[in-house]
């Protein structure tokens, strides 16, 4: 391309604007440090920026094209530093920013080998939002896990809030440090806490009932659970169906039974047993609410 408006009608609107806003700076009063006309780094970015949307998992390649397109150009250090800049502007601004992450995070850690963030001077007078350092002490001074988890997640909604407020740089910045993955593996590393004290911690119901010792009781109880069951009187808190594994268990931990070996029961007492005895249990229910409602009727 040798006309400048070619570099502002591509087919990838998001490479137009920031090249366009690229020539403001050019030729505003935040010119970057170099000689060269701009014409000469917006020829490299169009290079760069489409042969890595062509190469999204060749992360390496990438780096070479900038090196290479950096040598043909003439770029000193700091040159090839400003297109880096550019570069990775742009990409972590991408609507498809989760495709580009690979290349994204192999281009940060080569920006960092050119001129490390920590020592870089904007970095050093930049008036940062987060203290990665400060919060990261703050942290080990917080004991329960659900505090610390509250704790992290207000930083990290601070972060989405501010997001807007932050620059290029600084978001470079913290990506180089981690920040955000540091987080998110501590939130991870705060809910194991809390759900293993939940196991440890969290005493069983007290049962207040005991199966009778009447012959039979624990095999009919199966029976009346397990037709309960397939009748589908009982989902879980969240509208699921439980397992049959787990509904016997919980069953069995309020009525102060056993029930673990519950299809061995029932699968012996259906084979071995004619299918009155089967539905004795059934019949006794029968009788027992005919009574109950008779009973009604003539009070």
């Amino acid at each position: 391309m040798k006309n400048l408006d070619d570099y502002l009608s591509t087919s990838d609107e998001l490479f137009n604007t920031n090249a366009q806003y690229w020539y403001f700076e050019f030729s505003g009063h935040k010119k970057p440090n170099t000689k060269k006309p701009f014409e000469v780094f917006v020829q490299a970015l169009y290079e760069v920026y489409f042969l890595i949307q062509d190469n999204l998992n060749k992360p390496f390649r990438c780096i070479e094209t900038i090196n290479s397109i950096s040598d043909r150009s003439g770029f000193n250090e700091d040159e090839k530093l400003i297109l880096v800049d550019k570069v990775l502007g742009i990409l972590s601004n991408h609507p498809e920013q989760e495709e580009h992450r690979k290349v994204l995070i192999q281009l940060i850690d080569f920006r960092n080998d050119l001129s490390p963030y920590i020592d870089d001077p904007e970095i050093q007078n930049h008036n940062l939002h987060f203290d990665f350092e400060a919060i990261k002490t703050q942290l080990t001074t917080i004991e329960p896990p659900t505090e610390k988890h509250s704790f992290l997640m207000n930083i990290l909604f601070d972060y989405s809030a501010k997001a807007y407020e932050i620059d290029e740089l600084e978001h470079q910045f913290y990506e180089s440090m981690g920040f955000v993955q540091w987080i998110k593996t501590e939130l991870s590393r705060c809910e194991y806490e809390q759900s293993i004290e939940t196991a440890t911690t969290t005493p069983k119901t007290k049962t207040v009932f005991k199966l009778s010792d009447k012959k039979g009781a624990k095999t009919d109880l199966i029976r009346v659970l397990n037709a309960l069951y397939e009748l589908r009187f009982f989902n879980k808190t969240d509208g699921q169906i439980p397992s049959k594994e787990l509904f016997m268990k919980q069953a069995g931990e309020f009525f102060g039974s056993d029930l673990s070996k519950y299809h061995a029961n029932l699968s012996q007492a259906l084979k071995n047993q004619p299918l009155e005895v089967n539905l004795r249990i059934f019949e006794d229910m029968k009788q027992a609410t005919q009574n109950a409602h008779y009973q009604t009727k003539t009070k």
